[in-house]
């Protein structure tokens, strides 16, 4: 921890702040560049006042990870400063086997620009993540007034069609997440066709296969939602994840 906020910080007062998660690979910040970018634009757009500089955080990053071998990162930053705290990765060898299983968040969402940052705010997805759990989920997908899917409390979605793969489109106001954006790019490399677009809740079961991503889980197989269930395997899914893998990782295979 690199500083506590005080009882007079908007982050206490308000919860006023944002914060990312960036994995920590054999003491590497995987994506630390594209994740304090995602931070830094947050700040300027939502008029945080801050007094670290990006180049100064992101040194004081490598120097405090380089130890940790797999671990999780938080970053917080708010009015008075900035907090580190490192904590397992909790996605597990027999989550990726298995896959995921969602439910349709109870909780409609409404317009919003706040959505599209990763706010210190976080009750509304915790609630909904911890009310899927209790009902023997692993992950709520969440959807807006008008029945289209946005993205899971935690997580981006994507779904595969014929060889093809769709998500959310940005302006729906979801996260623009890393790993999601990762996805997209790696995708295009390898020649898989990509669709942002808006994706109907009635309409989930016109897809063949499914997966979450997030910047701890990579990606993440789901094998229903609802009582809709999707294939177990899926050769593009596989053919994607490796060139993902690759890109990401293979880097320490040579060092």
């Amino acid at each position: 921890m690199k500083k506590k906020a005080t009882e007079n910080s908007e982050l206490f007062k308000f919860g006023i702040g944002v914060f990312e998660t960036v994995k920590i690979y054999k003491g590497i910040p995987i994506l630390l560049k594209e994740h304090l970018d995602r931070m830094y634009n947050s700040i300027k757009e939502l008029n945080i006042e801050i007094s670290i500089s990006y180049e100064e955080l992101e040194k004081k990053v490598y120097e405090y990870v380089k130890n940790y071998d797999y671990k999780a990162l938080r970053i917080t930053m708010f009015d008075e400063g900035y907090n580190f705290m490192i904590r397992d990765i909790p996605y597990k060898d027999e989550d990726y086997v298995r896959g995921y299983k969602l439910n349709i968040a109870p909780i409609r969402r409404g317009e919003s620009f706040i959505y599209r940052h990763k706010t210190a705010n976080y009750f509304e997805n915790i609630y909904l993540k911890r009310l899927a759990l209790k009902k023997g989920f692993d992950e709520s997908l969440i959807i807006n007034t008008d029945n289209k899917i946005l993205e899971g409390t935690m997580t981006n979605i994507f779904f595969i069609r014929r060889n093809e793969l769709f998500t959310p489109k940005l302006s729906l106001n979801i996260l623009p997440g890393i790993m999601r954006r990762e996805i997209i790019e790696t995708a295009k490399s390898i020649g898989i066709k990509v669709h942002e677009c808006t994706i109907d809740v009635q309409d989930l079961d016109k897809f063949d296969f499914a997966f979450i991503t997030n910047s701890l889980l990579d990606v993440l197989k789901v094998r229903g939602i609802e009582d809709i269930m999707y294939d177990k395997n899926n050769e593009v899914f596989h053919k994607l994840r490796t060139a993902l893998e690759e890109k990401l990782y293979g880097c320490f295979r040579y060092c």
